[in-house]
């Protein structure tokens, strides 16, 4: 269990996909509502789109993810929830380091 994002929430997220010990991401986030801490949740939404993580942003994502969680681990096809089961990275990530070089 994390805290709240206010209180650090995000923070203990991001650590634990730089660890790599999250497969998936169930993060609400009130559409409606201005947050003051939105440059943290627009670094987590970055660090996951970067650790190729899957994300759920709203619950009907959530409910999506897990039903296909359920699925896969019935059928024991790691392939339909692969970043449950090996670090991944985005294709990004590596055009990304070519050009520092």
């Amino acid at each position: 269990t994390c805290t709240s994002g206010p209180l650090g929430g995000d923070a203990q997220i991001a650590a634990l996909m730089c660890m790599e010990d999250l497969g998936a991401l169930i993060f609400f986030v009130d559409p409606l509502s201005a947050h003051p801490h939105q440059a943290d949740i627009d670094s987590l939404i970055r660090l996951s789109n970067c650790g190729n993580v899957i994300v759920c942003p709203n619950p009907t994502s959530a409910m999506s993810m897990m039903h296909t969680l359920r699925t896969a681990l019935v059928l024991g096809s790691r392939g339909m929830i692969p970043s449950f089961f090996e670090t991944l990275e985005s294709p990004a990530v590596d055009e990304y380091k070519r050009q520092q070089e």
